[in-house]
C-alpha cells in the first residue's frame, strides 16, 4: 500500500496520527496518515479483515471444522452506500415517500451507531447499541444542525441531561422493523452472511387491559350524541363534515379511505349502489413524467381494495342525491374541498386527505365530552364489535373490512379478468352481513343543493 493521507478533522482531537510498517495478515502498510475519526475507523476494518482472513486460511489448512466463508455475490460495501442503494431501491418499488423517509431517520441513526463501517461488520452488539441510542437521543437528533455532529456518546449524554423520554412501544417497534427489512435485503443481495437482526423478535404483547386507555369504539349512546342532530347538524356545514362520519358509520372504513373518494368509486352493481374502495390514476399526476407516483389515493395494502354495498340508511340520507350534485360540478372527487397535501421536500403528493377531517371531526368530539383517543376509527372498531356479536363469521366481516387477503385470492374466479364478476357474485353476502349491523341512529336527510355555495365556487376545490 502506497503513502496514504486523509484530510484532517477538526473534531479529531488527537490530531494527526502516523502507522508505519503495519502488516495484518496479507495486509501490508506501508505508511499511513489518519486525520479523522472515519478514516481511524476505515484503518481498523482493513487490519481486522485482514487478520480474519489469515486466520481463516490458517485453520483450514488444519483441518479445522471451521471453513472458509462462502464467496458472496456482492460483499457488503460501507454501510452509508448500502443504505443509499437501499433507499433508492424503495423509491424504484413505489413505495409511500413518507415510508422511505422514516425508513432513512432509523438507517441514519444505525450510522451514527456503528460508524461508516462496511455492513457485513456490523452484528447483535451494535444492535443493542442502537437500542441505547434510541433510549436516550432527542427526538430531533438528525435533523439539528448541532446535535447532527455529535458522537455516538456525545448523544446519550445530551440526552440524559435533556430527560429524553422513553419512545412508545410501537415506535420502538417501527424502527425495529425498518431494520429488519433493510438487513434482509442485504441478506437476500448475498451482501452479508446473515441478519444481526435475526435475534431480535417482535416483543410479546402482554394483553393488560389499563383503565388509562380509551375503548376504542362507541356504545349506543355515543353514536347517538354524534349524530344527535341539535349539534350534528350545525357542526356539519361542510360536505366531508356531513358525510364522511355517516360513512365511516356504516362502512368500517379507515377515515383516509373514506376521504378520497371519487364520483367513479360510487358504482351500481347489479342494481346494488356501493362504495368501490380501489386505487385509480390521477391524470394530470399521470402525465407529469417527473413524479414518481400518479394517483393521490393510497390504500394500506392489496386486501383494502374491496367493494362495500351501500347501506339502505345512507342511501335514505340522500348519498346518492349528493353524489349527483358533485358530478354537476365536473369535479372528480366526492370531496373536492379537502386536499391530498404536497411534500415540501419531493413535491410528490402525500396522499392523505383525511387531516383536516381528522382535526375537525376531533374538535367536534371534544364539545361532546369525549376524552383523548377517541376519533372517526372507534366507528371501524364499532361496526366490526357489533357485526362479530350479531354472529357475523369473522371472514365475512374481513372482507368488508379489507383485513382478509385480496377478494380475488379468497373467492377463485376463472379469470383475473373477470373480477368485477366475483364482485357481483358475492355483493348479496357482503349486504347480508352489512344489515345485521343496526346501530340506533337516525340520520338527518341532506337536501339537493344543500352544499350549493360551497359547490359553486370551484376556485375552493383542490385535486
Amino acid at each position: 500500500m502506497s503513502d496514504t493521507n486523509i484530510p484532517a478533522d477538526p473534531r479529531f482531537s488527537n490530531g494527526l496520527i502516523v502507522f508505519e510498517g503495519v502488516k495484518a495478515g496479507d495486509f501490508h502498510v506501508d505508511r499511513v496518515t489518519l486525520g479523522c475519526r472515519q478514516a481511524a475507523i476505515n484503518f481498523h476494518e482493513c487490519i481486522v479483515a485482514g487478520l480474519e482472513n489469515a486466520a481463516n486460511k490458517r485453520a483450514y489448512k488444519s483441518g479445522s471444522r471451521r471453513p472458509q466463508p462462502l464467496p458472496m455475490g456482492s460483499p457488503a460495501r460501507p454501510l452509508e452506500t448500502e443504505i443509499s442503494d437501499y433507499l433508492r431501491d424503495m423509491e424504484r418499488r413505489n413505495l409511500n415517500p413518507k415510508t422511505v423517509e422514516v425508513t432513512a431517520r432509523t438507517l441514519k441513526l444505525l450510522v451514527l451507531t456503528c460508524g461508516n463501517i462496511s455492513a457485513a461488520r456490523i452484528d447483535y452488539k451494535d444492535i443493542h447499541k442502537m437500542w441505547e441510542l434510541l433510549r436516550w437521543a432527542p427526538k430531533n437528533v438528525t435533523t439539528d444542525p448541532l446535535l447532527s455532529k455529535l458522537t455516538f456518546d456525545e448523544v446519550i449524554e445530551a440526552g440524559r441531561k435533556m430527560g429524553t423520554e422513553p419512545l412508545a412501544p410501537a415506535t420502538l417497534e417501527r424502527h425495529r422493523r425498518f431494520l429488519v427489512s433493510f438487513f434482509r435485503h442485504l441478506e437476500d443481495s448475498l451482501a452479508i452472511p446473515s441478519s444481526p437482526m435475526r435475534a431480535f423478535k417482535k416483543p410479546a404483547e402482554d394483553g393488560m387491559m389499563r383503565p388509562s386507555n380509551p375503548a376504542r369504539y362507541f356504545e349506543d349512546q355515543n353514536l347517538q350524541a354524534i349524530f344527535n342532530w341539535a349539534t350534528f347538524i350545525p357542526w356539519a356545514t361542510k360536505p366531508q363534515l356531513w358525510w364522511a362520519p355517516m360513512i365511516g358509520l356504516f362502512t368500517g372504513a379507515r377515515v383516509n379511505e373514506v376521504c378520497q373518494l371519487k364520483i367513479i368509486d360510487i358504482v351500481d352493481l347489479a342494481g346494488q349502489w356501493c362504495f368501490s374502495l380501489q386505487k385509480t390514476e390521477d391524470e394530470d399526476l399521470a402525465k407529469n413524467p417527473r413524479l414518481k407516483r400518479t394517483s393521490r389515493q393510497s390504500m394500506k395494502g392489496k386486501g383494502c381494495t374491496r367493494i362495500i354495498p351501500i347501506a339502505q340508511p345512507l342511501l335514505d340520507a340522500g348519498i346518492l342525491d349528493y353524489v349527483d350534485d358533485v358530478r354537476a360540478t365536473g369535479h372528480h372527487r366526492l370531496f373536492p374541498h379537502l386536499s391530498a397535501g404536497t411534500n415540501r421536500k419531493t413535491g410528490e403528493t402525500n396522499a392523505h386527505y383525511s387531516q383536516t377531517l381528522v382535526a375537525e371531526f376531533g374538535r367536534y368530539m371534544k364539545t361532546l365530552g369525549f376524552g383523548r383517543g377517541i376519533g372517526f376509527h372507534a366507528f371501524r372498531h364499532t361496526l366490526v364489535t357489533n357485526l362479530s356479536a350479531s354472529g357475523a363469521s369473522h371472514s365475512d366481516i374481513a372482507l368488508l373490512t379489507g383485513h382478509a387477503p385480496r377478494q380475488i385470492d379468497v373467492v377463485p374466479v376463472l379469470d383475473k379478468f373477470y373480477q368485477h364478476r366475483e364482485a357481483i357474485a358475492h355483493l348479496r353476502g357482503k349486504a347480508s352481513t352489512l344489515a345485521r349491523y343496526q346501530p340506533p341512529v337516525q340520520l338527518p336527510l341532506y337536501q339537493r343543493g344543500q352544499f350549493g355555495d360551497l359547490l359553486a365556487d370551484p376556485s375552493k376545490f383542490h385535486p
